[in-house]
């Protein structure tokens, strides 16, 4: 069951649609569920250890605990204390310009503005690609970003609720932000997304989204907390944790289908990923398995925020004292009955999506069952780049393009209007996919346009591009994803962007951030 913050008023008005640049993650697996038996599965399936970040596939477990492939990571160390209570701080004080700088020139057409993301169409063929280390040995980086406003800096933000800074390439000794303190890291749980506001040069604002641990002022432990942050004033490699301010809390029913991705479309609104509430077959089978799930699952459910992209406007107050409701969500097209925030619904666990930053396409990466991995596609429209509200990825009637656990749900009539897959794939490939991004920047050319993604259980990558809403060229790149100097990249955890379009990937194994490159 989940609940907002405080409660909020349904009052949103029809007709918004997003403006979003997006792209979806792409891959396939499944991950772990408590008291859920996947089926056969391929290469080392059910024997993987605790790493998978949205559930790869392992050996079952009972209701409420863990299968094998979890996220690694102990609980986070650091002291609450220091992190102060939630406070109201003002939304419009005007904060001190960071360093510009970065390894890249301005964006030629807009010298006023640094870097920007390279729209220009692919020039030639897409060659071979390398990894360039960023930073190496980090423990569980789970997502990296950039700043907006300032291309001088990178963000880390490891699974134990510790975001580190980059600057000009180098790793920063101290935190830009340590709230491990309030972190419950084990398995699927921890800190789970970092966003920066889009006027972050001026307001200073961020948000990170994590499990927490009841501490401080927070919900029971492993319940979802979404909280607003503000940098230091005087020292913009350094966050103010005391500044927290409590943006909303969903009860999470078990441990697994955390989602994690938080990021602003280009409407300057929060969209927010959250999975299903965990166990397996979204409540399917009765006792524990059910507990917190609607009798229709929590993916088709618009009387909860789980399983489902959420949409908000984080600097307002007029919902609920916390954030407003902006128009144009799922309430105005469907009625009151839906829950004001909920933008789209049908997924089991987004562990990441994305908007393109030049088409307003999106991408999602939602993790599969026990079949099928999937990346949903939804174009955006060409002379808006908008995508309406209202889209239903289809689970739990569906697990991809297959029929979900529930063969009765699973009729024609439920079926109709659904958006299935752009792209799958089973178990002999991968069990638990990471969603990307479409690549635009300027170092490698020839990849622009090109959506790359990963498998986390399988460390399988991949890259395609959308041609008339058509997924074409799809490519697995694996070979090309190695270490500099040798060695295995291994446990993707998500990919990131910075300002100029340049695409990075965040590695558990060996613990450690890199660009792609093109290759020598």
């Amino acid at each position: 069951m989940s609940q907002r913050l405080r409660p909020s008023k349904s009052y949103i008005a029809l007709g918004f649609v997003l403006t979003a640049v997006g792209a979806i993650g792409a891959a396939c697996g499944s991950d772990g569920d408590p008291s859920t038996t996947d089926g056969q599965l391929v290469g080392t399936a059910g024997t993987s250890s605790n790493t998978g970040i949205a559930g790869a596939s392992g050996t079952t477990a009972s209701a409420g605990g863990s299968t094998g492939s979890e996220p690694v990571g102990t609980a986070g160390t650091g002291t609450a204390g220091s992190e102060g209570q939630p406070v109201d701080v003002p939304i419009d004080q005007t904060l001190a310009q960071g360093g510009s700088g970065g390894n890249m020139e301005p964006n030629p057409e807009r010298p006023d503005e640094g870097l920007a993301p390279n729209c220009a169409a692919p020039e030639g063929a897409v060659p071979a690609l390398a990894l360039e280390l960023v930073v190496g040995e980090i423990d569980d980086p789970l997502y990296v970003t950039g700043v907006p406003g300032d291309d001088s800096r990178l963000m880390i933000l490891q699974k134990n609720g510790v975001v580190r800074v980059v600057v000009d390439g180098a790793l920063q000794e101290e935190p830009f932000l340590d709230i491990s303190g309030q972190v419950a890291n084990a398995g699927e749980r921890g800190a789970l997304g970092l966003t920066f506001h889009p006027d972050y040069a001026t307001s200073g604002l961020f948000y990170a989204h994590y499990s927490s641990n009841a501490s401080n002022g927070l919900p029971p432990t492993g319940d979802t907390v979404v909280a607003e942050f503000k940098v230091d004033s005087n020292n913009r490699s350094v966050a103010d944790a005391a500044s927290r301010r409590l943006l909303l809390t969903i009860a999470q029913p078990q441990t697994n289908h955390n989602g994690g991705q938080i990021t602003f479309g280009p409407d300057g609104m929060l969209y927010l990923g959250f999975g299903d509430g965990g166990g397996g077959n979204d409540g399917v089978g009765g006792g524990a398995n059910a507990v917190g799930h609607a009798a229709n699952g929590n993916g088709q459910s618009v009387q909860t925020l789980l399983g489902k992209i959420l949409r908000i406007d984080p600097t307002g107050r007029s919902a609920n004292g916390a954030y407003s409701v902006p128009s144009g969500n799922l309430a105005e097209a469907i009625g009151q009955q839906a829950l004001p925030e909920i933008w789209a619904y049908g997924l089991r666990n987004p562990w990441r999506f994305s908007f393109d930053a030049c088409n307003g396409d999106l991408y999602i990466g939602d993790v599969g069952q026990g079949a099928v991995e999937e990346i949903d596609y939804v174009a955006a429209a060409a002379d808006t780049r908008a995508i309406s509200a209202g889209l239903n990825f289809g689970w739990r009637i569906m697990e991809g393009d297959q029929c979900g656990p529930v063969a009765a749900e699973c009729t024609e009539p439920t079926r109709a209007g659904l958006v299935l897959p752009a792209d799958k794939y089973g178990r002999d490939v991968g069990r638990s996919v990471t969603g990307g991004y479409v690549y635009r920047g300027s170092r490698v050319p020839g990849l622009r346009g090109q959506y790359i993604y990963a498998d986390f259980a399988t460390s399988r990558f991949f890259r395609f591009r959308i041609e008339n809403g058509q997924v074409v060229n799809r490519t697995e790149i694996t070979s090309q994803i190695v270490a500099p100097g040798g060695g295995a990249v291994e446990e993707i955890a998500s990919f990131g962007t910075d300002n100029a379009g340049e695409v990075y990937i965040a590695a558990f194994n060996p613990g450690a951030v890199y660009r792609f490159v093109q290759a020598p």
